[in-house]
């Protein structure tokens, strides 16, 4: 996919996530429980931003296409494959020790430090099928 349309696509998707905030506002549907942004509307308006935000800088950045080859590829999905799987696995294993002692961390923390772990995990599986193949 060209730079131009995963651009677009991205200021779609944003201008989308910032109505679909502004609407779960207006009508007052989601869980006000969030510890920053007030509720589920504020969340998808902020992230709706921040995805305008990346799109304007990657349509500001002037970068040398690089080539990928298949060899890329065919590393960062067997990545993608690994930190899908780990990811249906520890969900598992956290409704297993949910049902065994509750979890009393807050939502949002408990959100932000899984996002952070699939992205390391994703990371280190790159880096050792890189180095492997």
């Amino acid at each position: 996919m060209k730079n131009k349309t995963r651009v677009k696509m991205t200021y779609v998707w944003g201008f989308i996530l910032i109505l679909a905030g502004l609407l779960l506002n207006y009508f007052n549907v989601g869980n006000p429980n969030f510890k920053i942004f007030g509720g589920i509307g504020n969340w998808f308006i902020y992230i709706g931003f921040v995805g305008l935000i990346i799109a304007t800088v990657r349509l500001l950045s002037r970068k040398k296409e690089r080539k990928i080859d298949e060899r890329m590829e065919f590393v960062a999905t067997k990545a993608l494959r690994i930190t899908f799987l780990f990811l249906i696995l520890g969900t598992f294993i956290v409704m297993i020790i949910d049902g065994v002692k509750t979890i009393n961390t807050p939502y949002h923390l408990f959100m932000s430090y899984m996002i952070c772990l699939l992205l390391i995990v994703y990371f280190i599986a790159y880096k050792i099928l890189l180095n492997k193949n």
